[in-house]
């Protein structure tokens, strides 16, 4: 029976249109994708929801209190470490018996408790902040593919990342700042890029792409930026985003046109004289829109004006002159808008 005489279900509609040549690979894992996060949702309402949730916070962190009046945790880095592992283990138990949300907020609260928990006691065992950082790695690589909760897979990645920024800025070797950023772009570029059907990794790619811009903050505060240089990550992020522009417009050979040979010598342009924040918030926005990703699109356009300011205030110049450099750029970019009219690069989706 065809697909007229009957109403067709989600996945033959989608095979239908695959089969016409009207729906891609990448559109038809998006469906798939969102579809079944409409259908893992609750019914809850969602100050229901919201109630559920800090019940069960409260709930862990009464418990919390309760074993250290108890005096559970007076054993020094030995209970900690202990106590850490029997939550963990308890959480990931409870999460993978039930998706309810108070029960799954409880799960996310107590691992969240035997987190603390451990790499407390790490800290003080091996008195060094690199332990640290290595408990936080370790428990996100084997959590990961056992703890199947989206925002625990997203606070474990950011939280690791975190102690490892920590460590880095801690010990005094900032510049591997950079080297760990190139490894988050490889990251962000595996899961949205090359491997979007892969949704299970989608949280590490979120994790990433928040981190990067937070990092880069790093690189520009007064009592760091005397000691790093821009350089390495501007280098990192232009390289970044060309690639990223040939993979947008598919393939090395269309960087030859017009408007993207434009856009890789402004990104050139701005590798020479701007923050490495500015390249990464305009990656971020490039990748979500790329890709019809609202959360990319929203930390790309949250993090660029906050990235102009910080550069804005960095320049070590009269207020004059920061003036006619904001005057300058003004001018720039209604110029850069004319000439976009007159190609009529702007208005391509209008005329398709």
């Amino acid at each position: 029976m065809s697909l007229a005489l009957k109403r067709p279900t989600l996945g033959q509609l989608i095979d239908h249109l695959q089969a016409q040549g009207l729906l891609d690979e990448a559109a038809r894992v998006q469906i798939v994708a969102h579809a079944n996060l409409r259908s893992a949702r609750h019914g809850e309402p969602w100050f229901v929801q919201a109630l559920l949730a800090a019940g069960a916070w409260i709930a862990a962190i009464c418990f919390i209190i309760c074993l250290g009046i108890a005096g559970f945790l007076d054993g020094g880095e030995s209970a900690l470490i202990a106590w850490g592992a029997v939550f963990i283990i308890a959480a990931a138990m409870l999460r993978n018996l039930t998706s309810h949300i108070f029960p799954t907020q409880l799960a996310l609260a107590v691992s969240a408790a035997g987190h603390g928990f451990l790499l407390a006691g790490a800290g003080m065992l091996f008195e060094s902040v690199a332990s640290v950082a290595v408990t936080a790695l370790l428990l996100c690589l084997v959590l990961y593919p056992v703890y199947r909760d989206a925002l625990h897979r997203f606070l474990s990645c950011l939280l690791a990342s975190g102690c490892m920024t920590a460590w880095i800025m801690m010990d005094g070797v900032g510049e591997l700042l950079h080297v760990m950023m190139l490894a988050k772009i490889l990251a962000i570029g595996l899961v949205f890029m090359y491997r979007n059907d892969l949704t299970w990794l989608r949280p590490l790619g979120y994790a990433m792409a928040l981190s990067v811009p937070v990092n880069l903050f790093l690189v520009v505060l007064p009592e760091t930026a005397a000691e790093m240089h821009w350089w390495p990550a501007n280098v990192v992020l232009a390289g970044a985003l060309v690639w990223l522009y040939q993979w947008v417009a598919g393939g090395w050979e269309n960087l030859r046109k017009e408007p993207l040979i434009v856009a890789v010598v402004a990104t050139i342009g701005l590798a020479a004289v701007t923050t490495p924040g500015v390249l990464a918030a305009i990656g971020l926005m490039v990748l979500g829109y790329a890709r019809r990703d609202m959360l990319l699109l929203a930390m790309g356009i949250a993090f660029f004006p906050a990235f102009i300011v910080v550069f804005y205030y960095e320049l070590q110049t009269s207020l004059l002159t920061k003036s006619y450099i904001l005057m300058a750029s003004g001018a720039v970019l209604l110029a850069a808008r004319e000439f976009l009219n007159r190609r009529g690069w702007a208005n391509l989706e209008a005329a398709v």
